[in-house]
């Protein structure tokens, strides 16, 4: 009973809180996807879920955006690798720009900075590896932990509600590009809520 008390408190705080800011520069954004992954140790299909905070900067064209994504990823449809789950998780800070404005609809690039961390299992299993001199062996299975830093980029669109509170972005072109040897490319929807 205590427990539900305080969260009805602090729901209450959180909800005039929101009423009481007639900001409407400011934005939260989640947004889900489907992508690929690749690193040195790890290559797989899977889900990406990203969590982020938007901010208007010039007459709600260019905002900036720094956000937390999470994808979970296996060799799903991929038959010559070896069964590995790993997850990624990346800290994004972006830069998005509507080129072109018709209304409540836009078209959307955006650049950015990404440094994040791979993590996860890779088993035996897969194409058969050879060593120098032509013998087969097997690499046996192994923990990954690699960390890498580098840039994103994408393109789509979004849609506006007409209250201008809530923006859908539907981004069909997303990359991430990380050194040493990192590549992500998805899918995603994304829905902006003004707060």
């Amino acid at each position: 009973m205590k427990i539900k008390s305080v969260f009805f408190v602090l729901l209450l705080l959180v909800s005039m809180t929101m009423y009481s800011q007639n900001i409407v520069n400011k934005s939260l954004k989640i947004g889900a996807g489907l992508g690929l992954s690749q690193s040195d140790n790890c290559t797989g299909m899977g889900t990406l879920y990203s969590f982020g905070y938007q901010r208007d900067i010039w007459k709600d064209r260019l905002r900036f955006n720094p956000n937390l994504s999470l994808g979970f990823y296996s060799p799903v449809f991929i038959t010559d690798l070896p069964e590995q789950y790993f997850n990624s998780i990346n800290l994004n800070v972006n830069l998005n720009f509507d080129i072109i404005k018709i209304g409540r609809f836009s078209l959307l690039v955006y650049a950015g900075a990404e440094a994040g961390i791979v993590q996860g299992y890779v088993g035996t299993g897969g194409m058969p590896e050879f060593d120098e001199n032509g013998s087969y062996y097997s690499r046996g299975s192994y923990y990954v932990n690699d960390f890498h830093i580098g840039g994103d980029f994408g393109g789509g669109f979004r849609i506006n509600s007409k209250s201008q509170k809530i923006a859908i972005n539907v981004l069909p072109f997303n990359f991430r590009v990380g050194y040493p040897n990192y590549m992500e490319a998805y899918w995603k929807l994304e829905v902006d809520v003004k707060i």
